[in-house]
């Protein structure tokens, strides 16, 4: 971009126009989703870097989120990539759940069995095994998600209860050969008690090679000797207690416990097909769910980091993502990329971005290569879009200048008549001529805080640093609004009448019946009709 210093002294923004976006790729039809142009065309973002949608409720986020899971055009080179859907709401998952027509397979972390979707059990700690010349570094950074660090004063309260974690699952590992959270919240349920069965795991812990693991178990002997139940052994002990208590919840239990549904392992070989892990446990478990939620997530990490280049891509979806904190989400927009997962962030403010990770505000936008701001609602988010817009040079007729100006010929023409210089009052009529086309200039915040505040519902504004010159004005349709998407979804679970869905036609908005009936004989091992084989399609749109 070439910045005219002196035309634009006071600014040079903008909104991007059609040649600036399509020097920039826009209209390519691969990538995620960022919204229409004036002209109703489509625009994708087709990098690999993160995203980040910050829109307060109901401001149509949602149609935002659909396209990038049911329009196919989220491919690159290695074809469709596997998706991760964080959805807390329970929404997102059963509008998209017609993966059949990309090819997907589904898989639902579902304990609560919602909106009557099927529930497929997984293990987040099946990368743990004996021969991995990686357990203990692995051990490490899964104790540290199920854990986080989340204030400085309860750190070494932390940092103690992750390295009692560490030495569990790698002392559990070498034991038994595998590792299951329940099976490992069993085994930190008798912590530093006197029972045979721990006093013989302790033991076990002793006689690990490696001094950072066996010496936790004379650090267990002297914390129990030194404080008994109080003091710091205490707060040790109340960390891992509060982070294994969600396996008290016997269904949150059945999903970790065998037979096992979903490999982490087999989303990173070569023949598997696209599929779609989707986190449907609800928002108000979510806070207490979170370590699992986070080690499904650190599982996936771990899988794919093994193979970053020569697996199939990941897309995680992470909505509402920032309802509980996780230190790890903040290194994914940074890091994530490299090894061929796109992270989404979808959020209410960016503020909200600091439960996640003190800082978290600052680190996560500056990493993401897209920025999606739409239905801002408070005056500080308003403050930040208005200054991340920045601001252009006005020009304007200033009237009362041009006014003088005008006096001022009139004025040299009249003493020329009058007998004065001729020569000399036509050069000054000429220079006032021009004094009354001259426009002043001015600095302006291209969109202030009040008129980003209110800015028409549906339009959202997109930033793509380094891709993009200027930041894009774009219109968001309703997704059920848009005729390339009808079909491609089901209806909401909580604004659809049951058993309908309404689409776009050529003959405007239609409420279509949902068919559900006998899924086709080849479909019936999908793991998302194996249980119930049945399947369902929008009426006159069958996959």
């Amino acid at each position: 971009m070439t910045i005219d210093l002196e035309a634009d002294r006071f600014g040079s923004a903008g909104f991007a126009d059609y040649a600036m976006r399509r020097r920039a790729g826009l209209y390519r039809r691969q990538g995620a989703y960022v919204g229409h142009d004036a002209a109703g065309r489509p625009c994708y973002a087709g990098s690999q870097s993160a995203i980040l949608l910050c829109g307060g409720a109901r401001s149509l986020k949602g149609s935002v989120v659909m396209p990038w899971l049911v329009d196919g055009y989220l491919r690159d080179s290695y074809g469709l990539p596997h998706f991760f859907a964080l959805d807390l709401k329970r929404q997102d998952t059963v509008v998209a759940s017609l993966q059949v027509r990309q090819g997907r397979h589904c898989f639902y972390y579902n304990p609560r069995r919602a909106a009557g979707m099927p529930s497929h059990r997984m293990n987040p700690g099946e990368h743990f095994t004996p021969a991995s010349p990686e357990l203990v570094p692995h051990a490490l950074f899964f104790s540290q998600n199920w854990i986080p660090n989340t204030d400085p004063r309860a750190a070494y309260f932390e940092g103690m209860a992750q390295k009692l974690v560490t030495a569990a699952i790698v002392t559990e590992t070498r034991k038994t050969g595998f590792v299951t959270l329940p099976a490992l919240a069993d085994r930190m349920a008798g912590l530093g008690g006197l029972s045979e069965a721990w006093l013989s795991f302790e033991h076990a812990i002793s006689c690990q090679p490696g001094p950072q693991i066996n010496e936790v178990a004379g650090m267990l002997q002297e914390l129990r000797a030194k404080d008994g139940d109080s003091g710091g052994w205490a707060g040790i002990k109340n960390e891992i207690a509060r982070s294994f208590s969600p396996i008290m919840d016997a269904q949150i239990r059945a999903s970790l416990s065998p037979p096992f549904d979903l490999s982490f392992q087999r989303l990173t070989e070569d023949d598997c097909p696209p599929c779609m892990i989707s986190i449907m446990e609800d928002l108000e478990f979510a806070e207490t769910t979170a370590p699992v939620i986070r080690a499904i997530f650190t599982a996936a990490l771990i899988a794919k980091r093994r193979a970053p280049m020569t697996a199939r891509p990941q897309f995680w979806c992470l909505n509402e993502i920032a309802h509980f904190p996780w230190p790890m989400a903040e290194s994914l927009a940074t890091i994530s990329a490299g090894f061929g997962i796109r992270t989404a962030y979808v959020v209410q403010s960016t503020r909200q971005l600091d439960n996640l990770k003190k800082g978290a505000s600052t680190v996560i936008p500056q990493s993401c290569g897209v920025h999606i701001y739409l239905g801002t609602r408070s005056v500080e988010q308003a403050t930040l879009v208005s200054r991340q817009l920045g601001r252009t040079t006005l020009a304007y007729d200033d009237t009362a200048a041009q006014e003088r100006a005008r006096a001022a010929g009139s004025k040299a023409m009249l003493d020329a008549m009058m007998g004065g210089d001729p020569f000399a009052a036509a050069v000054e009529v000429a220079h006032q001529d021009r004094l009354t086309q001259h426009k002043t200039k001015m600095a302006r915040d291209l969109r202030s805080p009040d008129e980003v505040l209110n800015t028409d519902m549906g339009q959202a504004y997109v930033f793509m640093p380094g891709v993009l010159e200027k930041p894009f004005l774009a219109r968001i349709p309703p997704y059920w609004q848009r005729r390339d998407l009808a079909g491609a979804y089901l209806g909401d679970p909580f604004h659809s009448k049951p058993g309908t869905v309404e689409i776009a036609t050529r003959w405007g908005q239609r409420h279509r019946a949902v068919v559900t009936e006998s899924a086709p004989q080849h479909l019936r091992d999908w793991p998302q009709y194996r249980d119930s084989g049945r399947w369902s399609y929008v009426k006159g749109y069958r996959p």
